[in-house]
């Protein structure tokens, strides 16, 4: 333990030892956070209070009834349960899509069931939503055909329709007085929100600028300090330091843990002033499970110190380790999400993209942040984070034993 100590203790007088270190380590923080926030704000809106909204999914759909005005009757109800419809001809991936048949108004017609094809994404739990919102219109048009076929089944018996043609257009016209008095049901609810309420879908919910800001700016920095170890590691073995440790009676496997040990010891600081500057200064509320905020940052942390260890293998100057550390720290952060919401990605951006332990972060910090996020509910992010430390560890391990 004293060694170790010993190795913590030198890391941060190091790193402290010129004053400059405080700009970069505090100061710039802090002023990208509030500048980023700030410009984010007139892209994302304000934090202004917002009266409660309908929330309306967007569904696309693919209307094969072209022969038939059925089918558009089904699509006005579906429109009449808060659903967004999108008309395309063909279903994109990553979205909720429904194919109407191009049988639709003929099997109607005949009385025959019919069957719409509803597609829904799995890991998304507005899915629940919108299958309910397509089930209600299901419900709706169902019982106004059944309406219909009990109207033309009296008017057959009174002789008021005689020809197939005459059973269509009745049957029709019953269809959409029935639909029609539906818009108005003669017992509806009225729902009183308290004073304040805020509406939204939870699962879709965005970061404001401001915790967008603070999480991604704490992301950018922290990388810097962390993947620092490179050059921390770069410098000892060019000034003959770091083979004089690993000649040593002590365990190559302790010297480099200490060391690594000593440089997330200072990231964690790092992102500890970051989290309190960031409720101090700019109101973002991180409190709401501590233990979700440290889970997640100890994973990162663990994650982005290994990969400045496995670095400093791949890099031989001075020069090339602070290029690789400011370069790669700058290129994770953009890629995964630190700069702007993930959410305004496309869908295979956002896959892509998961490669990067950056990307993971983000997603949990948003999710504690817009999404109330519990500890429970980051641990498979804070896993993928784990995953990706002892992948840079085994790999950076194996390469130092040729190291010098």
């Amino acid at each position: 333990m004293r060694k170790l100590w010993a190795m913590i203790r030198n890391e941060f007088l190091r790193e402290f030892s010129s004053p400059m270190t405080l700009v970069f380590f505090l100061i710039l923080p802090l002023l990208f956070t509030a500048a980023v926030g700030a410009g984010l704000g007139g892209m994302m809106g304000g934090d202004e209070d917002t009266q409660p909204e309908e929330y309306r999914p967007l569904l696309y759909v693919v209307q094969n009834d072209t022969s038939g005005s059925l089918g558009e009757v089904f699509l006005a109800a579906l429109d009449e349960v808060n659903l967004t419809l999108k008309h395309v001809d063909r279903l994109p991936e990553g979205e909720f899509g429904l194919e109407i048949p191009a049988d639709f108004s003929e099997q109607v017609l005949a009385g025959d069931e019919v069957t719409v094809t509803l597609h829904i994404l799995p890991n998304d739990n507005s899915s629940q939503a919108v299958e309910q919102y397509v089930l209600a219109a299901c419900g709706r048009v169902g019982g106004a055909i059944l309406v219909a076929r009990s109207g033309v089944e009296q008017a057959q018996t009174r002789d008021v329709v005689t020809t197939p043609a005459e059973e269509t257009t009745f049957f029709q016209g019953v269809l959409e007085e029935t639909l029609d008095a539906a818009k108005d049901p003669p017992v509806v609810v009225e729902v009183h929100w308290p004073a304040g309420t805020l509406l939204e879908d939870n699962s879709r919910a965005m970061a404001d600028n401001s915790q967008q800001a603070s999480a991604g700016q704490l992301v950018t920095w922290v990388q810097i300090t962390l993947l620092g170890a490179a050059e921390v590691l770069v410098d000892e073995r060019l000034r003959g330091t770091l083979r004089r440790l690993l000649i040593s009676p002590t365990a190559r496997a302790m010297i480099l843990g200490g060391k690594l040990v000593a440089r997330l010891a200072l990231g964690l600081l790092q992102m500890t002033i970051l989290l309190v500057g960031g409720t101090l200064l700019f109101g973002v509320n991180w409190g709401k499970d501590p233990l979700a905020v440290a889970l997640v940052s100890f994973t990162f942390a663990l994650a982005s110190v290994s990969l400045g260890m496995l670095l400093a293998t791949l890099v031989r100057s001075r020069g090339q380790a602070g290029s690789a550390v400011v370069g790669l720290s700058m290129g994770l952060s953009a890629l995964g999400g630190a700069w702007y919401p993930l959410e305004i990605t496309p869908q295979l951006y956002r896959q892509i993209v998961q490669i990067l332990p950056s990307t993971w972060a983000m997603r949990a910090y948003t999710d504690i942040l817009a999404r109330g996020a519990t500890w429970r509910e980051v641990i498979p992010a804070a896993g993928v984070l784990l995953g990706f430390a002892t992948l840079f560890i085994v790999i950076g391990m194996l390469r130092f034993r040729r190291y010098e």
